[in-house]
């Protein structure tokens, strides 16, 4: 025999010896400790510029207005007394303090200063503690108009509440 072709006898692996293939990696993890972290932060920060949008959309009001509750007065209601009629969804209210009354018109003056015309008709209700007339508005009187703000400013009343002081 030649030693070129010579068979090498096999030894068999030890049955405790290690695997001699590729080691296995451990499995990755697909969520991290920081992904809820980032989600909570992106929705809030959705959530705060939705806010923005939503209010910039929204727009404010350029007429001397009040709402419901907030002038206080003493009447039930937030300045509406008991069994009154509420305005539509498109009065708006104005409150201020009576300069003078002139017929069908009242000049009101605003927390600001300014100076608002309101208008009166056949169908608007004035209310003091009772239902009243035009006439029971005095000069320095407290009141609540309701009514539609026209472009010269001049609000075509559907109420008018007195507060008393």
């Amino acid at each position: 025999m030649n030693d070129d072709t010579a068979v090498l006898n096999v030894i068999p692996a030890a049955a405790d010896a290690p695997d001699a293939g590729p080691a296995k990696a451990s499995p990755k993890r697909w969520v991290s400790r920081v992904t809820p972290v980032l989600c909570a932060l992106g929705i809030l920060v959705g959530g705060f510029i939705g806010g923005l949008e939503a209010e910039k959309r929204a727009g404010t009001s350029t007429t001397a207005t009040n709402p419901a509750g907030s002038f206080g007065g003493g009447f039930p209601g937030g300045g509406q007394p008991a069994g009154a009629a509420t305005a539509t969804a498109a009065a708006a209210r104005t409150t201020g303090t009576v300069k003078s009354v002139d017929g069908t018109t009242i000049y009101l003056q605003t927390a600001d200063g300014k100076v608002v015309t309101v208008k009166l008709d056949g169908k608007t209700t004035v209310s003091t503690a009772t239902t009243g007339k035009v006439a029971d508005v005095k000069p320095g009187q407290s009141v609540i108009v309701q009514g539609a703000t026209g472009a010269d400013g001049t609000v075509a009343a559907t109420s008018v509440t007195t507060q008393t002081k």
